[in-house]
Formats: C-alpha cells, sequence, structure tokens
C-alpha cells in the first residue's frame, strides 16, 4: 500500500483536484497543488534540520493552515508528531525549535525549494494509524477531496 501523504495529497493533485480548495482560514485559502508544495518544501526543509522518519516533533499551538502543511510535512519525512521530543514547531507564523537553534517558518519553506521532499513509497508499520489517530479530521477531509476550514 502506498504512503498516507501520497494517497491524501498527491494522489488528489494527479486525479484532477489540484485547483481545488485544499485548506480555508483567516490567511486565505490554499489549493490541493500548493498545500502539496507548501508541506514538500516544509519537509526537505524540517529534513536539513535533521528531522527523519521515527523523529518526535512537537506542533505547538500550530492552527489552520499552518498545522495542515506541518502535519504533511511530517508524514512525507515520517517524523512522528508527539507531545515531547527534541524538535518543536510552535507560534504564528511557526519557528522550528531544534537543538541549539531555532529557524523561522519561510527560512525553512525557502531552504526545502531546492529540492521538495517526495511522498515515501510506505509508511513504517503503525505509522498510518498514529497520524490518524491525532489528526484523524485533517487526514479524512482530505482523504475525500473536502476543504479543511477549522482546526
Amino acid at each position: 500500500m502506498t504512503s498516507l501523504v501520497f494517497r491524501i495529497l498527491d494522489r488528489q493533485v494527479i486525479s484532477g483536484l489540484a485547483d481545488e480548495l485544499a485548506v480555508a482560514d483567516a490567511r486565505g485559502s490554499v489549493s490541493y497543488a500548493q498545500l502539496l508544495h507548501e508541506s514538500a518544501c516544509i519537509a526537505a526543509g524540517l529534513h536539513h534540520m535533521g528531522v527523519e522518519a521515527g523523529t518526535s516533533i512537537v506542533l505547538d499551538g500550530l492552527h489552520g493552515r499552518d498545522l495542515v502543511t506541518a502535519v504533511l510535512a511530517c508524514a512525507r519525512i515520517g517524523a512522528v508528531p508527539a507531545g515531547t521530543g527534541s524538535f518543536r514547531l510552535a507560534g504564528t507564523p511557526p519557528v522550528l525549535h531544534a537543538p541549539d537553534t531555532e529557524v523561522a517558518w519561510d527560512v525553512l519553506d525557502k531552504a526545502g525549494r531546492t529540492e521538495p521532499h517526495t511522498a515515501p513509497e510506505h509508511d513504517d508499520e503503525g505509522y498510518e494509524e498514529t497520524l490518524r489517530a491525532a489528526y484523524g479530521t485533517i487526514i479524512e477531509t482530505l482523504e475525500t477531496g473536502g476543504t479543511i476550514t477549522e482546526v
């Protein structure tokens, strides 16, 4: 079975939903194609900072588009959104608090634009269940091609 992030985002873009709204919040709206690009760039930026598959990352106080993008970026890497960890995304706009440094969201985005992170072919065992338990509303909405308006 292909990875969860591929099924809920990449496949939606490939199958014709690229221009449909994926997220609408106070900052505006983004299409499925824009969300794929943003999450892939943030994932690459996180990866450059040392976040890898299995790394625990705290998503603290993120809402709307930022939360959705962060969850999908984690899924592209295989990082595990958790209550504790040495990496933490927090604030508006988000800032990555990593061991020995802090990196602004826009810097992560720019760092990842040269080679956005692709979706993994498969998820590690139990990963999909973990992500669904923590962010089921986000996943279910994108899975059905809907628009996320509140998270």
